[in-house]
């Protein structure tokens, strides 16, 4: 299956790589189907694009919450758990959205409101946390830490 991206052009996946979110994304809600790429072609970087096959204008910059925040810690109910299917904890992949504006120093994650996919049934969902202490716009580098991760 061959998908245009405005990152890397055209791309050819395998048909099981995509992940259907039932329900869309909250403001996407007519887009259903989305294919996880690495932002780096060595696989390395925790930053990731959620494409969707639909469109190329719809894409997500999504990174890996705990390669910033060892403490995230994310407690699903269990209505999100049979949504998802979830059997296993590892079965899950959590990763949440970036905003970028200007430079990549000043970029912010959305603590809150994580994407939850259930990685061997190709299913996502995107969850609401119910802690206070997450933020929607929660700093991604701590001043002093760029340097130190490439991006």
């Amino acid at each position: 299956m061959k998908v245009q991206t405005e990152q890397f052009g055209e791309v050819e996946l395998a048909e099981e790589r995509v992940i259907t979110f039932d329900k869309g994304i909250p403001g996407f809600d007519e887009y259903k189907k989305y294919v996880l790429l690495p932002a780096d072609v060595e696989g390395e970087s925790p930053f990731f694009f959620l494409q969707s096959v639909d469109t190329m204008e719809v894409s997500f910059f999504l990174v890996d919450p705990f390669t910033f925040f060892q403490d995230y810690d994310i407690k699903l109910e269990e209505q999100m758990v049979e949504r998802l299917q979830l059997e296993d904890p590892s079965d899950a992949i959590v990763l949440t959205t970036v905003t970028v504006k200007g430079d990549i120093s000043s970029a912010t994650t959305n603590l809150k409101a994580p994407l939850v996919i259930n990685n061997k049934k190709q299913m996502g969902m995107q969850v609401v946390l119910n802690n206070k202490d997450y933020q929607i716009k929660q700093a991604l580098f701590q001043s002093g830490d760029t340097a130190a991760r490439q991006v």
